[in-house]
């Protein structure tokens, strides 16, 4: 009888132990993802990547929402999740960032940002949130670098007259203003002696210009020139109007766009011979832009870009989130590829097929889904991000 309770016993430890094995460890986690952009090539990579590599390699699943279009729709797929027993949500929605971290935490799942960041307002008051695991994307800097580089890169090849796409700077969409708002300093700091946009000749004074107005005005910036501007997404027949008009400018040489240019105006640019710059992402649909000499310039993030994010979030629900000394949630930068030709851009995706051998590989990534793993160990991780760097981690 003494032998019977002390098997007893060992079987009901056993089976406490392996209640508490986290629950990703037996591969039927669900996590839950919130997209409002669900066909765009960047969207599209970057599901692949989660749905076709991630997936398979970690044994969990993603549920997508809808693609979305207000705070309303967030807040109805986060339901969904929960019902569906999602233990967490990436987030690539950004209409109430605020709004899904409160509903995550008061149902305990965790959430994350993918390829965002929020402000530091926002950071002040949830970073402390135990079930809020961070954010890791282009900061509002990095943001305004990509843009300031789009349009120096032109400039300091003599071009002289702009085209600007404001893609969704009309809605207040941050990184929009900010990519815009690089692109207004670079012609300023390059516009000669006195060059300045409406009276605002330091990057704070534009960003704050363009909050103000919700809009871009054209005109003369010293000895350059934003010929013509067009902003939102209508998507009718007087907005593709203004797109074609704009292609259409006399002297125009280059426009630059703050989100994808391809997809709204790469069949105006085609035989134009007007330059096309954008951002947007790795894909196939981008890399024939560029061979039928429609994209001349990308800043584009790399579909596997999203791997750290999913690393943080499967150590959050293990019961292991990444955290800094003072406890407080990730809030880290991470920027874009640059490709100005069809060679250099073939290099890039040769590095980061989402389907076989992504950037981010699970070999990489195990390393930093780990209980073992320090917070400046992630950090340094995640910093390395550039092309160059990206090929070392892989060797």
């Amino acid at each position: 009888m003494k032998n019977l309770k002390r098997s007893l016993c060992l079987a009901l430890c056993l089976i406490l132990a392996l209640a508490c094995i986290p629950a990703m460890a037996d591969g039927n986690v669900k996590i839950g993802v919130l997209v409002s952009d669900a066909t765009s090539s960047e969207a599209l990579a970057f599901r692949a990547y989660y749905t076709e590599y991630i997936a398979k390699a970690y044994g969990v699943e993603f549920i997508y929402s809808d693609e979305l279009t207000d705070a309303a729709g967030e807040k109805s797929a986060i339901d969904n999740f929960i019902v569906n027993n999602c233990k967490a949500v990436i987030s690539f929605s950004s209409f109430d960032r605020p709004a899904q971290i409160d509903q995550c935490d008061a149902a305990g799942i965790y959430n994350a940002v993918a390829t965002g960041t929020l402000t530091d307002e926002q950071y002040d008051e949830y970073k402390d949130y135990e079930y809020y695991v961070g954010a890791i994307g282009p900061s509002m800097d990095i943001e305004f670098q990509a843009g300031y580089d789009m349009a120096a890169y032109y400039i300091d090849q003599g071009m002289t007259k702009f085209g600007m796409f404001g893609g969704g700077v009309p809605y207040y969409v941050d990184m929009h203003i900010y990519r815009a708002a690089g692109m207004l300093t670079a012609m300023v700091e390059k516009g000669g002696e006195g060059a300045n946009y409406k009276g605002a000749d330091n990057a704070g004074a534009i960003i704050g210009q363009i909050y103000a107005d919700g809009g871009i005005d054209t005109g003369a910036i010293g000895n350059l020139e934003l010929a013509a501007y067009v902003g939102g997404y209508d998507f009718n027949d007087a907005w593709f109007g203004k797109l074609s008009q704009m292609v259409g400018t006399e002297g125009i040489q280059a426009i630059l766009t703050v989100g994808s240019g391809v997809d709204v105006l790469g069949g105006f640019i085609s035989g134009s011979g007007v330059k096309l710059a954008t951002v947007d992402s790795f894909t196939p649909a981008m890399q024939e832009a560029m061979d039928n000499g429609i994209l001349d310039y990308m800043a584009g993030k790399f579909a596997a870009s999203i791997g750290p994010i999913f690393a943080a979030t499967l150590n959050a629900v293990n019961g292991q989130p990444i955290r800094d000394s003072e406890g407080n949630a990730l809030a880290l930068g991470q920027g874009y590829w640059v490709a100005t030709s069809s060679e250099q851009f073939a290099q890039y995706c040769a590095v980061d097929s989402s389907m076989t051998d992504p950037a981010y590989t699970k070999e990489i990534l195990d390393q930093y889904a780990s209980s073992e793993v320090s917070y400046d160990d992630f950090v340094d991780f995640v910093s390395q991000y550039s092309f160059d760097e990206i090929v070392s981690l892989k060797k």
